[in-house]
């Protein structure tokens, strides 16, 4: 056995995650049990929607609730009456681990969605147009996170739980040299939200107003128009800090950390008990670290196999109604030759770039795993932290010459990349208009693919470039820039999203509540024959 001792900040997270864990063992009396048939369909409709808008994993669940928020809001501007049915519509896709919904949870909702409504009437009020979309905009925000640290309570404490615990551990040894230390404990902290997290902009509004503002957050209603000054004060401030720039190295020091941060989230997934037995012994514990990463690696492998497919099948439906509803049409309307030769290759080649920039990332190896368990020893036990300073980002002065080399030779680079691939269209006799769509798909697959890509170095600790990457950036970085763009701009107009939420998605959702209520009335019938 190791005389080692655990730090303070390790011995209040072990008492903490053991509470939590303790909470989660209680179990509402009172539950709503819905179908289990519709909720076969639910979560078929719902796998096959998230492929239709391509996102992260970490934000499905968000979204979906955003989506189910935004589609009653069209049609019920106030929520009145429809805690229920938004409760059984997240039931219904999957997103709690039962079919069973707690009564309780029905009542908060309740609750939750008239604050925010009352709140949202009371901001608005003889605002303008763009600020009233502003307000409306982020109590949307809060409203989403909300209902979704409702249904997934023990995630979010559990996530907030280890943020914290990195934020503790961490921020002492930092320095960040022009910034006072209260705003460099909130730059941080945001930045540690940002990396190790992924909190986006509507997560991170939700975490800082629970953070700086949370006496807001508890008004009741009936004083709002006594708050709406400092409330408005709170967002604008929110989003001011929100858009403060990450100093490159501040970024790339928190995404070494990810890695032990994911993997400490893994080891402490382990009753309470059981943890402490295993870092009371560094050998036992060092030994559980590699067993845990080995795992993970093999998961990651196997996650950005599935966001591959996901991303494919998303990039082919997307390519095949644009030909049959766009490329083709156009094609026959100007005159225009139509080869199938070409027809196929901008069928096809959009998928299988996907899968050629999916099959070819490396896992990580057992030097990273024992740079992991070296940066987890440091933080469980307090030994071997180093102290590390920053400096606020700022411009570099440089000579307007340089500035502008720089910016010939980044323009230069754009060139010769589409120069290369328009002249290798010309050989195969692309016409001008299977170009745009040609360059269109290949933009967005470059995007696409670098995003998924970065799943496989989620764990990797110390990332090294190898010799080829310059060259490879000289001709992937304005494909992904031009890819992340159109990706933007696309999805504010995507088609299929709109005829899935409002053609599909809506009936389909009353045909769910039609069927529910339906067994549930024979379920009712058949008891009271019993």
């Amino acid at each position: 056995m190791s005389d080692i001792t655990v730090s303070k900040q390790t011995e209040s997270l072990l008492h903490e995650v053991g509470k939590l864990n303790e909470h989660a063992q209680q179990h509402d009396v009172d539950i709503i049990e819905v179908s289990k048939t519709v909720s076969f369909f639910a979560i078929a409709y719902e796998r096959l929607r998230n492929v239709i808008e391509f996102k992260d994993e970490y934000i499905i669940r968000r979204n979906a609730i955003n989506r189910i928020i935004r589609r009653r809001l069209a049609f019920n501007p106030s929520l009145t009456n429809e805690a229920l049915s938004i409760a059984k519509e997240i039931v219904w896709a999957g997103y709690l681990p039962t079919n069973k919904l707690p009564e309780s949870k029905v009542d908060k909702l309740e609750g939750i969605i008239r604050w925010y409504i009352a709140l949202r009437d009371e901001m608005i009020k003889g605002e303008p147009s763009d600020k009233r979309n502003y307000y409306t905009d982020f109590i949307h925000d809060l409203l989403v996170c909300q209902i979704e640290e409702l249904f997934a309570e023990h995630d979010f404490v559990f996530e907030k739980l280890f943020v914290f615990y990195m934020y503790q551990v961490l921020n002492p040894t930092v320095t960040i040299e022009g910034l006072s230390e209260e705003d460099k404990n909130l730059y941080f902290y945001i930045a540690t939200e940002q990396i190790l997290l992924k909190s986006d902009e509507p997560y991170l509004r939700f975490h800082l107003m629970r953070l700086l503002f949370e006496d807001l957050l508890k008004a009741p209603p009936s004083d709002f128009s006594h708050h709406v000054g400092k409330l408005r004060n709170a967002f604008r401030l929110i989003d001011t800090k929100i858009k403060y720039p990450i100093n490159r190295k501040v970024r790339k020091y928190l995404l070494n950390q990810r890695p032990p941060y994911l993997i400490l989230k893994e080891f402490f997934s382990q009753p309470t008990h059981q943890v402490r037995e295993l870092i009371a012994d560094e050998a036992k514990f060092k030994s559980t670290i590699e067993s845990i990463c080995r795992e993970k690696y093999d998961s990651a492998k196997k996650k950005l196999n599935r966001a591959g497919v996901r991303s494919i099948i998303y990039i082919f439906l997307t390519k095949m109604i644009f030909v049959f509803l766009a490329e083709y049409p156009l094609l026959l309307r100007l005159n225009e030759r139509i080869d199938p030769l070409i027809l196929g290759i901008n069928a096809l080649f959009p998928p299988l770039f996907m899968v050629l920039l999916v099959t070819t990332v490396d896992v990580p190896d057992d030097e990273n795993t024992e740079r992991i368990f070296s940066r987890l020893r440091s933080f469980m036990y307090g030994v071997g932290t180093e102290r590390v300073n920053f400096k606020v980002q700022v411009k570099l002065h440089q000579s307007i010459f340089r500035r502008m080399l720089f910016w010939i030779f980044y323009l230069v680079t754009f060139g010769a990349t589409f120069l290369l691939i328009d002249n290798a269209l010309d050989i195969l006799h692309f016409t001008w208009l299977s170009k745009i769509v040609f360059f269109f798909f290949l933009t967005a697959v470059a995007f696409f693919g670098y995003r998924v890509r970065q799943i496989a170095k989620e764990y990797v600790v110390n990332h090294k470039e190898t010799i080829l990457s310059p060259i490879v950036d000289f001709f992937m970085v304005p494909l992904i820039t031009v890819g992340k763009w159109l990706s933007n701009e696309i999805s504010k107009i995507n088609i299929l999203i709109f005829i899935f939420d409002f053609l599909i998605e809506a009936p389909f959702k009353i045909l769910f509540d039609v069927i529910e209520e339906w067994i549930g009335f024979l379920r009712n019938r058949k008891e009271e024959i019993v």
